[in-house]
């Protein structure tokens, strides 16, 4: 019994470990903001549902998650008006969308984007080696109407979700790591 009672402890030490206090996990949702935004952003987690909850309320519209739980190391940073996309999209992934293809099968959520909102990613297989990602958010963009290429480029701009309310413009490759068919990046 003694064995069985210390071999469930040492399998649960990893899960505490793992587990992070509401200060650590601001800290790591914020990396990807531009520093003089890090501090009033607001910072949401999310269920198994997709849904979020907010652990941090900022003083301007700026909103940062983590992606997760997932292998490697990914947050993201975007304005107010980007969440109902983002809502939309993890709620999909929840539900089974495994492909870019089945995420906006019907063209997308149904969301008031700012056109021009900045997005922050910073993505990698580790905290160490992740790399920042920039976008604009141009909603309902498509190639004809901007003049971009709809497929990624190594080098300049391309959008990204043409003809969606998700549509914005990349610049270089998607991050890296993070498979182009799977939307879970």
């Amino acid at each position: 019994m003694r064995k069985l009672i210390i071999a469930a402890v040492l399998l649960t030490l990893p899960c505490v470990a793992a587990a992070q206090s509401v200060e650590e996990q601001v800290a790591q949702a914020v990396l990807a903001a531009p520093e003089p935004l890090r501090a009033g952003a607001t910072v949401i987690v999310r269920g198994a549902d997709g849904a979020p909850s907010v652990i941090r309320t900022g003083s301007y519209e700026l909103v940062c998650e983590r992606y997760g739980p997932a292998p490697g190391f990914a947050v993201s940073c975007y304005h107010t008006s980007f969440q109902d996309v983002m809502d939309w999209m993890r709620r999909r992934i929840a539900e089974g969308a495994r492909s870019y293809t089945e995420l906006f099968a019907g063209g997308g959520p149904d969301a008031d984007v700012s056109p021009g909102a900045m997005q922050y990613e910073l993505v990698g297989s580790t905290l160490e080696e992740a790399e920042l990602h920039i976008s604009i958010n141009l909603p309902h963009a498509t190639g004809a109407s901007t003049g971009l290429p709809t497929e990624e480029r190594l080098e300049g701009p391309w959008l990204m979700w043409a003809g969606t309310s998700a549509a914005h413009v990349m610049f270089g490759e998607i991050p890296p790591g993070i498979p182009a068919e799977y939307p879970g990046k």
